[in-house]
């Protein structure tokens, strides 16, 4: 079967979101093979938001396409348990793509997807393969000179003031340079694999309100499973970062608590010890079953990622820019808004320094 003749089946969890109609549409619009593109949708939504569907004429006949559950947004408990609901729409798909609902696609996305995968399995040692990072941002797509070789790639990660390790911003690799960059770092907003790693790792209905944690504990239950890691040889969606404007869960449902779930986490990762946080039995029995892979230990993880559990500290970077460097010289790399986020005093100091200066030669110069 050639490629062309395969399926790929994408997640989409949606909660109150204006751009999943534009989603949906630049998904089917910039496909290969859109009668091939099964979407699996949950929506969550108040009753007089905007709707998720596709208005343009041209593309209503991938309506059947689309598979829906709709949930009102106040019985909403996340995006790891919206996402676990998306995966119940997955029949026999050969492929699988996840997404947020504010992304938008390049031109034959969906072959470029799995074409990257097969080229990997056949140029490298690995056999099953995950391909994922945080994607470019949304309005990217709109430029004309933008260099899809030149791949984000989370280069490394940080215990953060709860004790939980999250990734640090993306970083630009050339892909013409370097081919195959292998990563432990799966990220929620561009994650991609064949439709087996769906079935050998499900997804975990138990664990509520959970954000921050997700993508360590599914980094390390895929790889734990056998999975290798990739980033994606280019860049084939644009994920809308920053929206203020819109509603999220966390303000809506003003006793969102995401405790049980994150402990959960800890336990799963060895982060903490079983008796020393506690979780409802409803949620620890899952652990099996939801828990990590057996064909790689969770300390093989923990070395490979370079996660000091004991430390708190990350010692390893995966831009392979930054191979041969200590890693004190790129542990810290981030995106810009991080720079200057971690940065500000010290630029409004400059700023204030600067404003004196011009204020005195201003008072100094004759009228």
């Amino acid at each position: 079967m050639t490629l062309l003749n395969k399926t790929i089946f994408v997640s989409i969890a949606s909660y109150r979101d204006i751009y999943c109609k534009t989603t949906l549409e630049s998904l089917y619009l910039n496909a290969s093979n859109p009668h091939n593109v099964i979407v699996g949708l949950c929506i969550q939504n108040a009753d007089d938001d905007e709707g998720c569907y596709i208005s343009n004429p041209k593309l209503k006949e991938y309506e059947n396409n689309i598979r829906t559950i709709r949930i009102k947004h106040y019985e909403a408990k996340g995006p790891t348990w919206a996402r676990y609901l998306c995966t119940t729409l997955m029949n026999n798909e050969d492929y699988f793509l996840q997404i947020d609902s504010h992304t938008l696609f390049e031109k034959d996305w969906d072959i470029k997807c799995m074409n990257m995968i097969e080229e990997i399995k056949r140029n490298t040692t690995s056999t099953d393969v995950v391909v994922s990072h945080y994607p470019p941002n949304y309005h990217d797509v709109f430029k004309n000179d933008r260099n899809t070789k030149m791949v984000d790639t989370i280069c490394s990660s940080f215990f953060n003031d709860r004790g939980m390790v999250s990734f640090l911003g993306a970083h630009g690799v050339d892909m013409m340079t370097y081919k195959y960059v292998q990563t432990p770092h799966i990220a929620a907003g561009m994650f991609l694999c064949e439709g087996k790693c769906i079935k050998e790792v499900p997804y975990d209905p138990y664990l509520p309100n959970l954000f921050v944690g997700e993508e360590i504990l599914h980094s390390a239950r895929v790889w734990t499973s056998g999975y290798d890691i990739y980033t994606p040889l280019e860049n084939v969606v644009y994920h809308l970062y920053t929206r203020e404007d819109q509603p999220h869960v966390w303000d809506d449902n003003k006793g969102y608590n995401d405790i049980d779930a994150f402990n959960k986490v800890k336990i799963i990762l060895n982060f903490v010890k079983d008796d020393e946080v506690e979780i409802p039995n409803h949620l620890k029995d899952n652990i099996d079953k939801y828990g990590l892979g057996s064909k790689r230990t969770l300390q093989q993880f923990l070395e490979f990622a370079g996660i000091d559990v004991e430390n708190k500290k990350i010692t390893k970077s995966f831009c392979p820019q930054h191979e041969g460097k200590p890693f004190s010289d790129t542990e810290h790399f981030g995106n810009i808004s991080e720079h200057i986020s971690n940065n500000i005093v010290l630029y409004i100091i400059i700023i204030v320094i600067i404003m004196m200066f011009i204020n005195k030669k201003i008072k100094l110069t004759p009228i």
